[in-house]
């Protein structure tokens, strides 16, 4: 299978195979297909967390607001904040949803598309009747519309999910690993690396400057919080990569990964539903050791080099052009 072709589907029957469970050509049946994509994603959603799993490194575009030094990171879905779904009419090729008559309170309209400045609420139905990734424009409560960013490709009631956009509404990171501030075409370093100690012992944390240089992420659930220190005095755009969130697939959806996760997937799947379909007891040795073989070369792959320590030459120059050694022995 070519890279880029591999779907999640693929994955699930690559790993019943393996454990033997169905055979070459044999059509995986809807209940077990649901199970092992449902382990599937508990098994990314896991691996997200080791980062000799996780490849590249996403560039978020945002921007600074002037004055605020705290922001909250991430786009959750409403009912993590004890939010409830929505019912509205959806009509095949329009972009409204009519008959709304409760609007959350805290739905929020925005640009299109996702994940970008000013993005408004994603929305996700129960049928399926609205495209992936498509976002509130605007909403009227006097008339019971909302306006989406793409047209419905149903028509029907349907009950819609949302989420709720943080300052930054990109999905919440487990890891900032960089960062910048751009302006006037050039890249002010953000130090991403700030600990909470270390933030915490800045005297004056609202001290104004043109962007900030230092950032601590406090990675709280639903939205983490990035705390930074000096405060913008401008709404600069700020550059943040965030490592890669793996996870949340459909059955259907196509996998972009690098070479050798197709594989490492498969093998690491059966074992994981070896208990569900064979034996809650005992894993097969060879799948352990062929599993283990695959994952291990993909944290090889995705190992980072030691940091090598630089230091001003003013500090780190030796003594011997001052001749001040002749004094103390050379120590």
């Amino acid at each position: 299978m070519t890279i880029g072709t591999t779907t999640a589907l693929s994955i699930v029957q690559g790993a019943l195979r393996r454990i033997q469970a169905y055979q070459a050509g044999e059509n995986v049946q809807t209940p077990d297909a649901t199970d092992c994509l449902d382990t599937l994603n508990d098994l990314l959603d896991s691996l997200s967390i080791d980062k000799e799993w996780t490849f590249g490194s996403n560039e978020n575009v945002l921007a600074w607001t002037a004055g605020q030094t705290q922001y909250t990171v991430g786009n959750p879905i409403c009912t993590l904040l004890g939010g409830v779904a929505f019912v509205g009419t959806v009509t095949s090729g329009s972009p409204t949803i009519t008959g709304v008559t409760s609007i959350p309170t805290n739905l929020v309209a925005g640009a299109s598309p996702a994940y970008q400045i000013g993005s408004g609420s994603i929305l996700t139905d129960n049928l399926g009747y609205i495209p992936a990734s498509t976002t509130v424009t605007a909403f009227n409560a006097g008339a019971q519309t909302v306006t989406m960013s793409a047209n419905a490709t149903a028509s029907g009631v349907v009950s819609i999910l949302y989420t709720v956009p943080g300052n930054f509404p990109i999905p919440r990171p487990l890891r900032i690993t960089h960062g910048f501030t751009r302006f006037n075409n050039l890249d002010f370093t953000l130090d991403v690396y700030e600990t909470q100690t270390q933030f915490t012992e800045i005297l004056y944390k609202a001290q104004p400057g043109p962007w900030p240089t230092v950032a601590w992420y406090n990675n709280q659930f639903p939205y983490g919080l990035l705390n930074v220190y000096q405060a913008p005095g401008n709404n600069s755009t700020l550059h943040l990569f965030t490592d890669t969130i793996l996870g949340n697939l459909t059955l259907n959806q196509v996998l972009v990964m690098p070479q050798g996760y197709s594989r490492a997937l498969k093998l690491m799947l059966a074992r994981e539903i070896w208990i569900e379909f064979i034996d809650a007891s005992a894993v097969p040795t060879m799948l352990e050791k062929l599993a283990g073989e695959a994952r291990e070369a993909i944290k090889a792959l995705n190992a980072q080099p030691a940091a090598v320590g630089r230091y001003d030459s003013e500090l780190s120059r030796g003594n011997r052009w001052d001749a001040s050694w002749i004094f103390r022995g050379g120590y």
